[in-house]
């Protein structure tokens, strides 16, 4: 079903986004005895207010020309995703996102369910991302080792100058209180030397036997 606006040409009037959509692969599915999903480009354009009119398909040359600025968006956001470290198999960077949904699909939700998994449970995934299941689980224990070794560095690392910046503090704080009593002590010997009495000649006394 066309949008009116589509054959208008008003392109401007339109909500369009790219995504990536996981679609499930039927036949190598049932060859593979498994879910198999391949990564696929859709775009999504709907009319603003108008909930029944929806287009949600596969993104062709001719949706990138009509809609460049939402096509550039995508393209940024697929590169400029950056590795987070985190658990949720769809944020691993040693997948791809139909590889995590079939590791979704099988239950395995988090990196630690696949480093923990047991040969039985391993059996179940087969080949993912071009890996063995017991490479893919010795690449996420090692994952998960990197992550934690990582965040414990940082953690010393955070404590180590929160020490430096706190001794900072006190020699700060030190060094003022010194400069105060060094002042005051300045301020107290002048107020001394001009108290004490001057041009007085010294009066010897003389002892009668």
């Amino acid at each position: 079903m066309a949008i009116e606006s589509d054959v208008r040409g008003a392109d401007e009037n339109l909500y369009a986004e790219f995504y990536i959509k996981p679609v499930k692969q039927n036949f190598a599915s049932e060859e593979a005895g498994r879910p198999i999903f391949a990564d696929v480009v859709y775009v999504k354009i709907m009319t603003p207010s108008d909930q029944l009119t929806q287009i949600d398909t596969i993104a062709r040359e001719d949706h990138k020309a009509r809609f460049p600025r939402q096509w550039m968006y995508f393209q940024n956001k697929q590169a400029g995703q950056q590795q987070v470290i985190g658990t949720p198999v769809g944020e691993w960077p040693q997948l791809t996102a139909s590889a995590a949904e079939e590791l979704r699909a099988l239950k395995f939700f988090t990196v630690e369910l696949i480093a923990n998994a047991n040969d039985s449970q391993l059996q179940k995934i087969g080949m993912i991302a071009g890996m063995s299941p017991h490479s893919l689980r010795e690449k996420a224990r090692a994952f998960l080792n990197l992550a934690n070794d990582s965040a414990e560095e940082a953690k010393r690392e955070a404590e180590l100058q929160a020490l430096r910046d706190e001794n900072e503090r006190l020699k700060a704080e030190t060094d003022k209180k010194l400069a105060e009593m060094q002042d005051q002590m300045k301020a107290l010997l002048l107020m001394a030397s001009e108290k004490k009495p001057r041009g007085k000649k010294k009066v010897k006394e003389e002892v009668e036997e």
